[in-house]
């Protein structure tokens, strides 16, 4: 089992490009898609498209491990669920319901989700999320924060140890993102991994030289995998694994499809050695 980011190659703006990016996801030999498509800006999606891209998964053969949900508009304080306009917070809450609705009806089981609050505006998030935990669990969706390269550690640390303070794991958990965490911490790249081991639900797997978000194929550069395999052994993270690379047109696009791949099984393997040696992680 293993699972990419249905924008591999870039967001596709119309029905057959998104089937053709499914279809390709499914004859390299991954089982699940991981859904970034319109994971930034103001989207909303109708109940019939999320049932399309239901019929679309089930016609490629694939399950999906995740929604990558939007904050907003970059930038933007427009359906932002941490603005100070009461306004503006609640089409951002609205906005957030709408990715929560496609993860349930495609069986997703959490969203990923930004968050950049300044400090101003951390209660602003607080209420959202308060108004968002009910609408979560009667769905049986979880909620996981991404780590971000933007975020110094020690604010990401308060951010970390507030929210899972106040939420507990069946609402709130951590999508750790092993490229963002190598900009962001640099030889202390798996310090959230080890500190909120028990809330990691969900992973970006990528690769990058610590300065760049150049989302490469793991393996590819810089990152401790080795290091960075038994942690996540230990964490309640259930497999699949969920690769997040980006295609950047060098080279043939299904030989870079299944070079991703062989990098996941590599990785996943490594996962469940672990795992088959302390079956207690």
């Amino acid at each position: 089992m293993l699972a990419i980011n249905s924008d591999f190659h870039g967001t596709g703006r119309n029905s057959a490009d998104i089937r053709e990016s499914l279809a390709k996801i499914a004859r390299t030999g991954f089982s699940h898609v991981h859904w970034c498509h319109e994971w930034t800006g103001s989207y909303i999606y109708s109940v019939h498209e999320m049932h399309q891209i239901r019929e679309w998964r089930d016609q490629a053969g694939l399950a999906v491990k995740g929604v990558h949900a939007s904050a907003g508009e970059y930038q933007s304080d427009l359906k932002d669920y941490t603005s100070s306009n009461e306004h503006n917070r609640l089409a951002g809450v609205e906005l957030v319901k709408n990715r929560i609705d496609l993860a349930h009806i495609l069986d997703a089981g959490d969203i990923v989700l930004h968050f950049y609050p300044q400090d101003s505006l951390f209660q602003k998030a607080m209420l959202s999320f308060n108004e968002l935990e009910p609408y979560c669990k009667d769905r049986g969706i979880r909620i996981c924060i991404e780590n971000a390269f933007e975020i110094a550690p020690a604010d990401s640390r308060y951010i970390f140890d507030t929210l899972f303070k106040t939420y507990d794991s069946e609402f709130m958990g951590l999508c750790f993102d092993t490229g963002h965490a190598l900009m962001a911490c640099k030889e202390n790249a798996l310090e959230y991994a080890e500190r909120y081991n028990d809330r990691i639900f969900m992973i970006h797997l990528h690769d990058n030289h610590g300065e760049h978000d150049e989302h490469l194929i793991p393996f590819e550069a810089r990152f401790n995998w080795d290091a960075f395999a038994p942690i996540l052994a230990r964490s309640p993270y259930s497999l699949p694994a969920v690769i997040e690379s980006i295609y950047k047109g060098n080279g043939n696009e299904q030989d870079w499809l299944q070079k991703a791949r062989v990098a996941g099984i590599r990785f996943s393997e490594m996962i469940q050695k672990y795992r088959d040696e302390c079956p207690s992680s």
